[in-house]
């Protein structure tokens, strides 16, 4: 009788596997953003946008609006008389202009930050939300329910959407992580 390993390899040998990855979010694994801090990303956009829209119709778009700043400034003691009417409007509009384009880009650059993991961005965010739902109250309990109010409301509900999603346990454990890995490098 013959032996049954004889036409075997003289050694089997295992082939050599590489370890498995890490897992998400623990320290070598790669950080994994929550659903909620992608919420509070959309969320934080479409505030930014209502906002954006908002002062575009009331500041820019209200002609009555400006035409009635423009007097005010003009009929004010100790005004320069050396502009126009029309000239004071067009420097309000670009004023507004500019004013609204900071506006926009410093709320873009804090949401992407926050979506980045930046805690510092998050209390930024946060703080801009309370003032906002600050002067939301302050209007509603000046004027009332008025309809102007309307763009004010959609902006301060979506900010404060995104403060709660900001907040939530799983993104309070993304912005930890985060901070500890920039730590240790």
């Amino acid at each position: 009788m013959s032996n049954p390993n004889e036409d075997r390899p003289p050694a089997y040998e295992r082939p050599a596997y590489e370890p498995a990855p890490a897992l998400p979010n623990s320290e070598d694994g790669p950080l994994v953003r929550p659903k909620a801090i992608d919420s509070a990303f959309q969320a934080s956009l479409v505030s930014t946008a209502i906002g954006a829209i908002s002062a575009v119709f009331t500041f820019l778009l209200d002609r009555q609006f400006v035409v009635d700043m423009a007097r005010q400034v003009m009929e004010s003691p100790g005004a320069d008389q050396g502009f126009t009417e029309e000239q004071l409007i067009n420097v309000y509009r670009f004023s507004m202009i500019i004013g609204i384009g900071v506006f926009v880009g410093l709320n873009l650059l804090f949401t992407y930050k926050m979506r980045a993991g930046r805690n510092w961005a998050r209390l930024v965010l946060t703080i801009f939300t309370a003032i906002g739902a600050l002067s939301f109250l302050s209007a509603m309990s000046s004027s009332g329910a008025d309809l102007e109010l309307m763009w004010s409301l959609a902006q301060t509900a979506f900010g404060v959407t995104a403060v709660v999603y900001m907040y939530r346990k799983e993104s309070s454990a993304y912005f930890l992580a985060y901070k500890q890995r920039r730590m240790r490098r």
